[in-house]
């Protein structure tokens, strides 16, 4: 399907996100949403699972390869509760969903606002459909490599009970209270675990985009206020010879307000993400470490696919956070910086400077407020994962 206008693609992308939020009840789109049966079905399995932990530990005490493949994935179940973007990993997520749903309609209907704007307007239409395009080759990406991963998991017990008549779970994370020894209550692990796998995908999968689609979109802004910086620039030089400043205000207030929209989007971003970057990147470190222990002592091509889908997950955040400081802080103030500014007259000047001093202390998204997320952190953090896990290793020789 090719599209003209970005507007279109950007329809387009949100249908397919609301399309897999749906899967565990959390299209916060809907009109008059209201939590379904498929909401509470998932908060109850993520719950269960996450309580199941304490009573894996104790059953599987002291077999530390079986602990530690539960801590694998117990990191992305925290995750998954509290994020469709903000708080550990997957109960982070979908806490945040939930809590936060009127930010979300905000954030959809300012994005939706802002390519509505300039689908008219043929450079930044033009600037913005490759902008939507490269979001949907991520999305698309990032959903494939959910996909794969949670396949290698899913037929896992499959393969093994074929070829070593073996009863595997998917993941050692048991419910509380049972004993996969005995043929139903494995049944019920099995069923239990099967269910959040298929719900994991669009969970998963919709909490990711609407990450990559919020955060890419500030490079969308500062793309078309670098061309308005341009087109003002052009202006500058027309009326060099002419007492007539009005076409001069007219783009530098155009200008004025952009900017002023940038950095109130990127004022939400930082607020509504710092404690959600802290749980993933925190759990990030618990699943890695655990995975990595997985495929040294057990060489579990599970805990391999794991390793890869948490490592791709990191640096994807680490990237996007590199992207908003890269267009964010040092575009739009080289724009600034480059621009005929020089050939406006004192009030414009004024008006003009305020905006550069602005863009010289521009925010930049953090893991809780505590350190700058990007691939410098993401460097760092997969050091750390190293040490820790060549440490255990150590430890279980």
């Amino acid at each position: 399907m090719t599209f003209t206008l970005s507007h279109d693609l950007y329809v387009y992308n949100l249908h397919l996100i609301r399309w897999f939020a749906s899967f565990v009840g959390l299209d916060i789109m809907a009109p008059n949403y209201k939590p379904n049966i498929l909401t509470f079905l998932a908060f109850f399995g993520l719950s269960i699972s996450l309580i199941g932990e304490v009573y894996t530990v104790w059953y599987y005490w002291p077999n530390l390869v079986k602990l530690m493949e539960s801590a694998a994935v117990y990191g992305v179940f925290i995750q998954i509760i509290c994020t469709p973007d903000d708080t550990s990993q997957g109960l982070a997520k979908f806490y945040t969903a939930l809590r936060y749903r009127k930010f979300f309609e905000a954030m959809y209907n300012r994005l939706d606002l802002f390519h509505y704007e300039y689908r008219n307007h043929e450079k930044n239409n033009a600037t913005l459909l490759l902008l939507m395009n490269r979001i949907c080759l991520l999305r698309k990406f990032i959903t494939l490599q959910i996909i794969g991963c949670i396949l290698v998991l899913s037929l896992n017990p499959v393969i093994q009970y074929i070829i070593k008549r073996e009863r595997v779970l998917v993941y050692a994370i048991l419910l509380p209270f049972s004993d996969p020894e005995i043929t139903s209550h494995y049944l019920l692990n099995l069923i239990v675990q099967y269910y959040l796998m298929i719900a994991g995908i669009g969970g998963f999968a919709a909490a990711e985009s609407v990450l990559i689609l919020f955060v890419t979109s500030v490079a969308g802004y500062a793309d078309v206020l670098k061309n308005k910086i341009n087109e003002m620039n052009i202006i500058l030089l027309d009326a060099q010879n002419s007492r007539d400043r009005t076409s001069v205000k007219l783009k530098l207030r155009e200008i004025v307000l952009l900017h002023q929209r940038v950095l109130e989007y990127e004022d939400d971003l930082e607020k509504r993400y710092y404690l959600n970057n802290w749980v993933q990147v925190a759990s990030s470190i618990f699943n890695l470490t655990g995975a990595l222990f997985g495929c040294y002592v057990s060489n579990s091509f599970t805990m391999y696919a794991l390793a890869i889908a948490v490592v791709v997950q990191l640096f994807e955040l680490c990237l996007l956070g590199t992207i908003l400081s890269i267009k964010v802080n040092e575009e739009i103030e080289h724009a600034f910086y480059d621009s005929l500014w020089y050939l406006m007259d004192h009030s414009e000047k004024k008006d003009f400077l305020i905006m550069f001093h602005k863009s010289q202390h521009a925010m930049e998204m953090t893991v809780a407020s505590m350190a700058p997320l990007n691939i410098v952190l993401f460097i760092a953090i997969m050091q750390k994962i190293y040490a820790y896990a060549m440490m255990l290793m150590n430890f279980f020789e």
